[in-house]
């Protein structure tokens, strides 16, 4: 059900802005070239908590939800018949389900109702929330937890309202159209791949033509400064229908499938690696124990409007291209794609990510389509380690938190006390870690920094602990001048002009110390006592615990009397059991040796729930002489357990692969996924 957003009078205006936008859209509809928005709908979906304006298009049609058109409230379940733009500023806590977008893309079926409606004229508009922040495990953040990027939505940095400027931008563009062009975009189902087209190509982060073929202009999610409202309406004003951008369609029409029981291990119930199949978009969990994920994708359905011959164009949009093989080599409309498993990846926005993108894009020589872009998710609780022939030696499943717990944010205060603590000279035991790895120019030049940033600091101590209305103005003021002076002197180089920044070197010195591999080993009864000592109350518990799952897990090897050593010499530590060390290392840090300095979560790597069971165990690979896959031998629980390459137990050992028997698996009241 329609209902028009104000009275008649006002149709001719489509717009009540005062803008430049406002003005371009309104002097379009009045001389015939622009179409207005009299044929698209608005529709709200979070009960108007944060509801488009209607006085700002008042041309609009409002959708009125009637018990025929669905839920109210929520994602998006129904098409609507006509070109709709809405917009849903809800949201569950990360850790119970997270945004909306991200209930559509970890559901298998979610894809192909986010591909009908784009490719029915409606496009919805959610903020990610806390589904992607710098951070790690709720700590600040906790990075990009979207598993596929699609551009069948449109997903906005922040919470609610920050949906808003998105809402606006896009009616704006619709309503620059042409006349002709608008009514056969909507005709031929072109609109929203045609607004997606516009909204990227003319995004702040395009600087060159060039850049519309990287990740500045298709991330996940989108930063509302990045719009260029102005420009998006002038594009789409000059646009006749042939200069429409063709649309890209992809299918998968052969694909590694890697096998339960042998080569991945899930649940009963558990989406496979597959999630979506949805002709603009295609999302892969990378599952298993293969050395790398292919496909070959048939592109000949990729079309336009002027029936043109087309070009196709493949890139790396986030990931290692080192990692991702792309061929276009063969005859006629098909590529391969062959991908390696990739390590958790930080772009330039500080946010961890676990997902590879790449975009495919059709041209027909005069215009270039909005992007079909392929997904493929990196579990964020697994690591894979690879031997010196790059062969698969061995995965942990249940990896801790990699975050080292540094502030995220350059002017947080934090930083005063790292400085302190990275720089002080004593007999303590950070003190003489530091000076393992510091020189003691380097040492002086960190103490210099931090001088005149603790001078203040304590100055706006004594102003806040004898609040006043005559301080309260004083004390915010510098508060605003210590976060500026702290972001600077992160910003300086250390030393030499033009050498790190003191972030930096900060940020390396931090990492060097989670990777002594033998410092809980040789340190432990000063640890333990630090500890004992922490402000952090769970600092003895946190510790213990890591050290016990590194004995579980057999990296680690509990002697008589309690004495922790490792199961292999240094000398002989792969590069897993350095990681697993590292992790125990990372807890060491944040709750003992440096507690007033790192925040982090010492709980494993979050991960959705919905796409895997955590798996308490480490698989290592055995390979014969020729590199031929013999089977793993999996460590839980102090106990290791052989298997055969089919995923069979071996009770008996490698000697009996004859008494071999097949294996179950499902998960506990707990969660974690068992065997049996």
């Amino acid at each position: 059900m329609l209902t028009a957003s104000l009275a008649c009078p006002l149709a001719a205006q489509v717009s009540s802005r005062n803008d430049t936008v406002g003005r371009l859209l309104n002097e379009g509809y009045s001389d015939g070239t622009a179409a207005g928005l009299a044929a698209i709908t608005y529709e709200n979906r979070d009960g108007q908590h944060s509801p488009l304006d209607p006085g700002l298009y008042p041309q609009l049609q409002i959708f009125q939800h009637n018990p025929g058109t669905g839920p109210d409230k929520g994602p998006a379940m129904q098409l609507r018949l006509g070109p709709t733009v809405g917009n849903c500023s809800m949201s569950a806590p990360a850790r119970l389900g997270g945004s909306l977008p991200r209930f559509y893309l970890v559901n298998p079926k979610g894809g192909a109702f986010l591909m009908a409606q784009y490719l029915a004229n409606n496009l919805f508009i959610y903020p990610e929330h806390e589904d992607h922040d710098i951070g790690a495990n709720g700590v600040g953040g906790y990075g990009d937890l979207f598993p596929a990027n699609s551009p069948c939505c449109l997903i906005s940095q922040g919470s609610s309202g920050s949906d808003q400027p998105f809402l606006r931008a896009v009616l704006a563009a619709i309503a620059a159209f042409p006349r002709e062009t608008q009514r056969v975009l909507i005709q031929k189902r072109m609109l929203m791949p045609t607004v997606q087209a516009i909204l990227r190509q003319t995004s702040r982060a395009v600087t060159r033509p060039e850049q519309y073929f990287t990740a500045a202009a298709h991330p996940v999610v989108f930063d509302a400064p990045m719009i260029d409202e102005d420009k998006m309406v002038r594009m789409a004003r000059a646009m006749t229908p042939d200069l429409i951008p063709p649309l890209v369609q992809m299918e998968v029409v052969q694909e590694t499938e890697p096998v339960a029981g042998s080569q991945f291990f899930e649940a009963p119930g558990m989406p496979s690696h597959k999630l979506a199949d949805a002709r603009v978009f295609i999302s892969r969990v990378f599952r298993g124990s293969l050395d790398r994920h292919g496909m070959v994708l048939n592109l000949g359905q990729s079309s336009d409007l002027m029936g043109r011959p087309l070009q196709v164009r493949m890139e790396v949009l986030q990931g290692d291209p080192g990692l991702v093989q792309i061929d276009r080599t063969g005859e006629g409309p098909y590529a391969r794609l062959r991908l390696r498993w990739h390590p958790p990846l930080t772009g330039p926005s500080g946010i961890r990510s676990h997902r590879v993108d790449v975009g495919v894009f059709v041209t027909n020589g005069v215009t270039v389509s909005a992007p079909g872009i392929i997904s493929f998710y990196m579990l964020p609780n697994e690591r894979r380690f690879y031997n010196g022939q790059g062969r698969l030696s061995e995965i942990a499943y249940l990896a801790a938190n990699p975050d080292i717990g540094l502030p995220v944010d350059n002017r947080d205060p934090r930083w005063i006390r790292v400085l302190l603590a990275s720089s002080i000279a004593g007999d303590g035991l950070r003190s003489r870690l530091m000076e393992k790895l510091l020189t003691e120019v380097q040492r002086k030049a960190l103490q210099a920094f931090w001088q005149p940033l603790d001078r203040q600091r304590q100055e706006l101590a004594k102003m806040e602990a004898q609040p006043s209305p005559q301080t309260k103005a004083g004390a915010e003021k510098l508060r605003n001048k210590l976060g500026d002076d702290i972001a600077e002197a992160l910003r300086k180089p250390l030393q030499e002009p033009g050498g790190k920044t003191v972030r930096q070197v900060l940020e390396e010195l931090f990492d060097k110390l989670a990777q002594f591999s033998e410092l809980y080993l040789d340190l432990r009864p000063e640890i333990d006592r630090l500890a004992a000592a922490s402000p952090k109350v769970s600092a003895q518990e946190d510790i213990q615990r890591e050290a016990r799952r590194l004995v579980d897990l057999g990296v680690l090897i509990e002697q008589a009397g309690g004495t922790l050593v490792a199961t292999s010499p240094q000398e002989r530590l792969t590069e897993a059991d350095r990681h697993y060390l590292r992790e125990l290392n990372l807890t060491i840090l944040s709750q003992a040796l440096f507690p007033e300095v790192l925040e982090r979560s010492t709980a494993p790597a979050f991960v959705d729930n919905r796409l895997t069971s955590p798996k308490p165990w480490r698989d290592v690979f055995r390979y014969d002489e020729a590199g031929a896959l013999l089977g793993w031998v999996r460590h839980q629980e102090s106990r290791t357990h052989f298997f055969d390459a089919s995923g069979r137990l071996l009770p008996e050992g490698p000697e009996h692969p004859e008494r071999g028997r097949e294996v179950s698996y499902d998960r506990d009241a707990a969660g974690l996924l068992r065997w049996k």
